[in-house]
């Protein structure tokens, strides 16, 4: 199974290839920057099971490995690096939702 395959079907390019040609220029890098993180770290399975707590979303949730090891490589990106608060929360609401229903689902949901 390559690492963007659907764990459960096997679907090729179920997480996409994550260049994110169809998105603005601005958008694109964080999102193509967050996608390569996520996929180097081998955390999509676990992002498709992953709930952020209740209230405090991606950005204030805390004591999570995987989150934890999630920030600081991205933390390490000079892209990533740039995010102002909201802008990591979008970016990551972003890959939770590819993580769920897949990249062709991500791209038909909100830029078609």
């Amino acid at each position: 199974m390559n690492l963007t395959s659907n764990p459960l079907t096997n679907e090729p390019e179920y997480f996409g290839n994550g260049e994110f040609e169809f998105v603005n220029n601005y958008s694109r890098e964080y999102l193509v920057s967050a996608h390569k993180i996520v996929t180097r770290l081998e955390l999509w399975n676990w992002l498709r099971n992953f709930t952020p707590e209740k209230g405090n979303g991606f950005v204030f949730t805390q004591g999570v490995p995987e989150l934890d090891r999630l920030n600081e490589e991205m933390y390490k990106d000079p892209v990533s690096r740039g995010h102002s608060g909201s802008s990591y929360g979008i970016t990551m609401r972003n890959m939770e939702y590819i993580a769920k229903n897949g990249y062709h689902a991500f791209k038909t949901k909100f830029y078609s």
